[in-house]
C-alpha cells in the first residue's frame, strides 16, 4: 500500500477542522441543556412549540406536522437526508436559509430537533398556492370529520371550497376525488377490506338473528357475491345490485332480499331467485313485477314456473315514450293499463264509458263486483262501498287481511340484531 505523505499544513487543517467540529457539538449539547424539558410533540403541534431540543413523537407526526407548516405558509421543502436514524430538510430555494435537523433518540421512535431556522427569506413570488405536499392522504386527513357528520354532504366541490378557505390553495378535481374515497375508507373500511370479511358478518348476522337465511357464492375470482334486483355499481369493483322489495300493509315499500352479482345475465337471474325461494314462502297467486329484461324473465320461468310475471307500467309507458309513440297512445295508455275487464280495454279507444245508467252486481259475501276491481283488489270498489254505506257496515270488514293493522304489525314484529364490534366476532376456521 502507497503511504501518502501529509504536509504540516495540513496537518494544522485538519486539527482546526476537527476542533471546530468538537466546539459545534458541544455547542449543541449546550443549547439542548440549556432548554427546558418539553413535552412529546404530535403534528397538531403549535409553531411555537417546536424549536432546537423539541421531541416528536415519530418521524411520522414530525413529517405531518412540517408539510402542515409549509402548506399555511405556501412554501415548500425538500428533504435532505430522511431514513430510520435521521430527518433533514431545507427550502427548495437554495438562497434561503430555511432548514431543520433531527435525530432519532437511541432506542426509541422518538425524533429531537437539533437545528432549526424557522424563517423562510425567499422572496413573496417563490410562494405557490399549489403544493406537491398537499397530497390525498393529507387532504384525507382534513376532511375526515366532516364525512363522518351525516349532516354534510362531501362532494369533491365542498372539499375544494373547504381547502380554499382553509390552507388558500388550489386543488384538482381528481385528487379531491380520491381524497373523499380515503376519507370514506377511513371510516368505512376499504371496498376489498369488507368483501374479505363477508363471509365472517354473515354468520354472525346468522348467530344473532336466528332465522335469517344468507348465502354466498364465490366464482373463478373469487369475487363474493351475496344473495338479492338491479342497478349498477359505479366503485371500484363494480357489478350489479339485485333487489327484491315487496309492499307492507299501509302500501310502503319493505325490502325482501338484496344480491351482488357481476352483470346482468340468465345466470344470474336464476341463481339470484333460486336462492329467494329458499329464503321466502311460495304463495298460491305470487306475481312479479319487473320491467323487460328477458333474463329476469327467463329466471322466473326456471325457478318460480308457477308464478305469474307481469310487466312494470312505469318502464312500458317510460318505452313507449323512447320509441316516439303518438301523443294520443300515450294519453290512452294510463286507462288502457288500470281496466279491469277486457270490454272496458277494447272501448278505451273508442270513448270513456260513464258509470252514470250502467249497473254494477255487487255480492259482499262473496265480495265480488262484476266491475272485477273488488276481487282482484282485495278491496272494496266504489261500489261495493256504496252497498256497505247503504247498509250502515263497517267498510274495513271488506278489505282483505293484506290491508289491515294486525297484518301490518306483525310484518315489523321482528327485529335484527347487530353483529357487534369485529373484534368481538368468534368465527369458525370453515368460514
Amino acid at each position: 500500500m502507497e503511504l501518502i505523505p501529509i504536509t504540516s499544513d495540513r496537518i494544522e487543517e485538519i486539527a482546526e477542522s476537527s476542533c471546530a467540529s468538537q466546539k459545534s457539538r458541544k455547542r449543541v449539547r449546550r443549547k439542548l441543556k440549556e432548554s427546558p424539558p418539553c413535552k412529546i410533540l404530535r403534528h397538531d403541534a403549535l409553531p411555537e412549540e417546536v424549536r432546537v431540543g423539541s421531541i416528536f413523537e415519530n418521524k411520522q407526526n414530525m413529517t405531518k406536522f412540517f408539510c402542515s407548516l409549509e402548506i399555511n405558509q405556501k412554501v415548500e421543502f425538500t428533504a435532505v437526508r430522511s431514513c430510520s436514524k435521521r430527518y433533514g430538510l431545507k427550502c427548495i430555494i437554495d438562497k434561503c436559509g430555511w432548514n431543520v435537523r433531527a435525530t432519532r433518540i437511541k432506542s426509541s421512535t422518538l425524533f429531537r430537533v437539533i437545528k432549526y431556522h424557522n424563517i423562510h427569506e425567499c422572496s413573496v413570488d417563490a410562494r405557490k398556492s399549489d403544493q406537491k405536499h398537499v397530497t390525498s392522504n393529507f387532504i384525507s386527513e382534513q376532511i375526515v370529520e366532516h364525512v363522518q357528520d351525516k349532516k354534510i354532504e362531501v362532494t369533491p366541490a365542498f372539499v375544494e371550497n373547504e381547502m380554499k378557505k382553509k390552507f388558500g390553495i388550489d386543488i384538482g378535481y381528481h385528487k379531491v376525488w380520491r381524497a373523499v374515497q380515503k376519507a370514506v375508507a377511513c371510516i368505512r373500511g376499504t371496498l376489498k377490506e369488507n368483501y374479505q370479511i363477508l363471509p365472517s358478518y354473515l354468520h354472525m348476522m346468522v348467530c344473532k338473528n336466528p332465522g335469517t337465511y344468507t348465502s354466498i357464492k364465490r366464482d373463478v375470482q373469487n369475487r363474493p357475491v351475496i344473495a338479492v334486483d338491479a342497478t349498477f355499481l359505479k366503485s371500484k369493483y363494480h357489478g350489479v345490485l339485485f333487489v327484491a322489495v315487496s309492499k307492507d300493509a299501509n302500501n310502503q315499500i319493505f325490502p325482501l332480499c338484496f344480491s351482488v352479482v357481476e352483470s346482468e345475465n340468465n345466470e344470474a337471474y336464476i341463481w339470484f331467485f333460486g336462492e329467494m325461494r329458499k329464503a321466502i314462502q311460495i304463495c298460491r297467486e305470487l306475481v312479479f313485477l319487473s320491467d323487460r329484461n328477458q333474463s329476469i324473465a327467463n329466471g322466473i320461468r326456471k325457478v318460480f314456473p308457477e308464478a305469474h310475471h307481469s310487466i312494470c307500467l312505469y318502464h312500458f309507458e317510460k318505452n313507449l315514450k323512447q320509441r316516439h309513440a303518438k301523443a294520443t297512445v300515450i294519453n290512452l295508455f294510463p286507462s288502457a293499463a288500470r281496466s279491469y275487464k277486457r270490454e272496458d280495454f277494447n272501448h278505451v279507444p273508442t270513448q270513456k264509458i260513464k258509470s252514470e245508467g250502467i249497473e254494477f252486481i255487487v255480492d259482499l259475501k262473496k265480495r265480488t263486483c262484476n266491475c272485477l276491481e273488488f276481487q282482484l283488489d282485495e278491496l272494496p270498489c266504489p261500489h261495493a262501498i256504496a252497498a256497505i254505506n247503504k247498509r250502515y257496515l263497517q267498510k274495513s270488514d271488506y278489505c282483505s287481511n293484506w290491508y289491515s293493522k294486525e297484518t301490518w304489525l306483525k310484518t315489523y314484529e321482528g327485529h335484527v340484531n347487530t353483529v357487534g364490534d369485529q373484534k368481538s366476532w368468534d368465527i369458525p376456521q370453515n368460514v
